[in-house]
């Protein structure tokens, strides 16, 4: 009697090495991904203080990535300024240090997103989504569209997280499995 001929539907039994590098490649593509998601609160951050600077500095422009809650208090402290100038340096002052701690606090966010804390990175997004819907409450589409594509890649990197975390937990999952199979 003859042997069974292969199947072209059977699957062949796989390389392990060529698994491993497979694993390894997406496992890299999830950190890229997820560390690029992560990397926007840098750019927001350090995008509002230069927002700040050129608000206090006389500039008539922003950066659309920038926060329209620092924005708002620039405007208010230059409104201050206007109608009481004796107070103008007081009210600029503490816009500055808003901007300051308001910076620190989203670099602190983009920190702790780059760790994997994806409740952090659920919370920053989340807070960035209702400075965007500011932007859109004031008229101003542009900055709300850029923070909509802002979100969207910052979504990406957070499903990138997760899917590393979902890889992690396979992988140790394996070797036990593994082990089971050979007490057999």
């Amino acid at each position: 009697m003859s042997e069974p001929a292969e199947s072209a539907d059977a699957p062949a039994n796989p390389d392990p090495n060529e698994i491993a590098s497979r694993i390894g490649e997406l496992y890299a593509a999830c950190v890229q991904a997820g560390n690029a998601g992560a990397n926007w609160f840098f750019w927001i951050a350090a995008l509002s203080l230069v927002n700040t600077a050129m608000a206090h500095g006389g500039g008539d422009r922003h950066f659309i990535i920038g926060l329209s809650i620092t924005a708002i208090v620039d405007g208010i402290a230059q409104e201050i300024g206007k109608q009481q100038p004796q107070a103008a340096s007081l009210a600029m002052g503490i816009a500055i240090g808003f901007s300051i701690c308001t910076a620190v606090v989203v670099v602190l966010v983009g920190w702790l997103s780059r760790k994997r804390l994806l409740w952090v990175f659920g919370i920053g997004m989340g807070l960035y989504l209702l400075d965007g819907l500011a932007y859109l409450a004031f008229g101003d589409f542009l900055s709300a569209g850029f923070h909509a594509y802002a979100l969207f890649s910052m979504s990406r990197g957070f499903n990138a997280y997760r899917q590393m975390t979902k890889l992690e937990t396979a992988l140790e999952a394996e070797p036990a499995s593994v082990a089971a199979d050979d007490d057999e």
